[in-house]
């Protein structure tokens, strides 16, 4: 929430800490720094930004920024951005956001208390982006996205359903622990590009021939990622996540897919791993997680982590816990 806010700066190095310092400064009127973990790290032609905190009350947060390039990926957590000026924009989790200005904006945050909040910001500079072929917004799937941008401002705001690759790579992201600041610098950077490419060749990719869907059945579809982030501990099977939203099972697998980019048991894979993982860096043995996530068997539930994360639950714990 704030620190989408947060990366909306220049190239300016000294004021894009500044707007990251003030977003986090009104964060912590709301909640204790105990509470929350975050990050800022300029990188040079990227600089990503990355929080998880649980809110406790419901937080309204206007924060203003001058122009910029960023793209957000929304792990965890719903809330409602406005730009002045704009209609409200849901944002929900499991998401991606893409955010330019060409100059000075303002908006406005709202989340409602008693959910916890995980995203990953990345601001891009105008040089990186012409150096790789630019953003061809124009030629983006557009039926994929809920619209908010104020084309006489030259703003463009738009959120769209994130794949499954891009999701794991901001879990990633949040999640880096590397000591050394070089490592750390170097592997942020290099996720940042590939979130930045995924982003690109996903949306260009399905344009000619994204599935139209009737507005009511993308509804159902936005119902059924709420139900797989809610209940990710509950047995779904494609016919019973379709009853649950009301929508056929065809059409259930063809939108996951065309606005996705993955299955339906995919998406619930990386939603479990993504819980399992903040529930061991609280302290959780790995039983009860993997019992919590919906993994009965443990060898099964260790592989499938390794598999996303890079290492076993186990020593993923003990890192967390350093």
């Amino acid at each position: 929430m704030c620190s989408a806010e947060a990366s909306k700066v220049t190239d300016d190095d000294p004021l894009a800490k500044a707007v990251w310092a003030r977003a986090v400064a009104r964060l912590d009127r709301h909640l204790g720094r105990a509470n929350a973990k975050r990050g800022y790290d300029e990188l040079g032609q990227i600089s990503v930004g990355t929080t998880d905190f649980w809110l406790d009350q419901d937080c309204s947060i206007s924060v203003s920024g001058p122009a910029t390039f960023s793209l957000s990926i929304v792990l965890d957590g719903e809330f409602t951005s406005c730009l002045d000026g704009g209609s409200p924009l849901v944002i929900a989790p499991g998401s991606a956001v893409v955010f330019a200005s060409e100059g000075m904006v303002a908006g406005t945050n709202f989340a409602r208390g008693s959910q916890r909040m995980r995203l990953v910001d990345i601001r891009f500079s105008k040089a990186l982006l012409k150096e790789a072929g630019g953003m061809p917004l124009s030629l983006f799937a557009r039926e994929l996205f809920i619209d908010r941008s104020i084309p006489e401002s030259g703003t463009t705001f738009m959120t769209f359903p994130a794949q499954t690759r891009l999701l794991t790579v901001g879990t990633q992201m949040i999640c880096c622990d590397f000591d050394d600041e070089c490592a750390r610098r170097l592997f942020l950077q290099a996720k940042a590009l590939e979130a930045l490419a995924l982003t690109i060749a996903f949306l260009g990719r399905n344009q000619p021939r994204t599935v139209r869907m009737a507005g009511r059945d993308q509804e159902r579809l936005a119902l059924a990622r709420k139900f797989l982030h809610d209940r990710f501990d509950e047995d779904w099977k494609i016919s019973s996540l379709a009853r649950a939203v009301g929508i056929s099972e065809r059409k259930l697998k063809e939108g996951f897919r065309t606005t996705i980019g993955n299955s339906v048991h995919a998406y619930l894979k990386h939603v479990r791993l993504s819980a399992a993982a903040s529930m061991l860096s609280e302290g959780r043995a790995v039983t009860d997680v993997a019992l919590s996530v919906g993994f009965e068997n443990l060898s099964h539930f260790s592989k499938v982590f390794r598999e996303v994360h890079g290492v076993n639950p186990s020593s993923y714990a003990r890192r967390s816990m350093r």
